[in-house]
């Protein structure tokens, strides 16, 4: 049989159609990578399948396609990450020490993925072992990355001193990351700072100021998110978790667009009311774009009692758009 185009050109296709979020043609592209009997098929079937809700069925995929190239690193990082996310953490644990034996496998990536497992089983000590081997065989991750894990566990674990310690060398070397990840090692750097003014030194204000710095680097970031409402009063009754899509006009410069220009966002957010929400959203947007801001679209996905009101999640996107459009 003979095909059209190259395993190399249906792998870049497939990248392309993941990150437009064009999951359907991602998997046909898969379909035909695993008609070509090429293992890449077997990824991005997978990672098309996840990001399309059906985890089993990913991690299926990946398990079908190990059972073919038991020696593929990169299948055995994505069962690991899916597990991790499944909380099964045994099984992730496995996945990630068989593809660390993997021939070519980057030994500081499979290590540091370790010890996010070893931290989300709260076992700290364990996951700094893994750090610490990862800081020693640096090759794919970069120093200013490794050291922010280090400071999260040390921070969990009370040693504020050695924590700083951390952040300092971190924020020091963050400029060998490629300028995408350095936006997120800052973020993790102000939100790492933010949880021991909070933690070790009782001053939420402070906190705070430091979640906001994070945010303005980063504003998925979970810490700075868990900052942010932490002084915030707890929903003690049925409260509406609200999808909120916020219109607001952006002033920053962007690459390619004319600002001013208008633009959209999302959020997820724990109030009473859209209003209520709205006020929870705008610290988490450029102090220019603030007073501008409006909900668009409100949508009640579920209601919570017992929690801090405020933002639980957002989206690093947004969607620009011109008056004319």
């Amino acid at each position: 049989m003979r095909f059209r185009s190259s395993p190399e050109q249906l792998i870049e296709e497939a990248e392309r159609a993941l990150a437009e979020l064009d999951f359907r043609k991602a998997r046909r592209v898969a379909a035909q990578l695993l008609r070509m009997r090429h293992t890449a098929g077997f990824e991005y079937e997978a990672r098309a399948l996840w990001e399309m809700g059906d985890a089993e069925g990913a991690i299926n995929t990946l398990q079908q396609g190990l059972q073919v190239a038991p020696t593929l690193w990169i299948l055995w990082e994505y069962l690991g990450h899916y597990l991790s996310d499944l909380a099964r953490y045994p099984e992730a644990i496995d996945a990630f020490r068989q593809g660390l034996a993997c021939e070519g496998a980057p030994r500081d990536s499979f290590l540091l993925n370790l010890a996010i497992v070893y931290q989300r089983m709260g076992d700290d000590d364990t996951a700094l072992q893994m750090l610490e081997q990862a800081l020693a065989a640096l090759q794919a991750v970069p120093r200013a990355y490794l050291e922010c894990s280090r400071a999260y566990s040390l921070i969990r674990l009370q040693r504020y001193t050695e924590a700083e310690r951390a952040l300092s060398v971190a924020e020091q070397t963050a400029s060998e990351a490629n300028p995408d990840l350095q936006e997120t090692i800052y973020g993790m750097v102000a939100a790492f700072k933010g949880l021991i003014a909070w933690q070790r030194d009782n001053d939420l204000a402070r906190a705070q100021q430091y979640a906001e710095q994070a945010l303005r680097h980063d504003k998925t970031n979970p810490d700075a998110i868990h900052l942010m409402r932490a002084g915030n009063p707890i929903a003690d009754r049925p409260t509406p978790l609200w999808h909120i899509l916020v219109e607001g006009v952006w002033h920053e410069p962007v690459e390619g667009l004319q600002t001013p220009i208008g633009y959209f966002a999302n959020y997820w957010v724990i109030a009473e009311t859209p209003e209520e929400a709205l006020e929870y959203i705008r610290p988490f947007e450029p102090p220019a774009s603030r007073p501008t801001l409006r909900v668009a679209e409100a949508t009640i996905e579920a209601t919570v009692q017992g929690e801090r009101k405020g933002v639980v999640r957002t989206l690093g996107n947004y969607l620009f758009f011109s008056e004319s459009e």
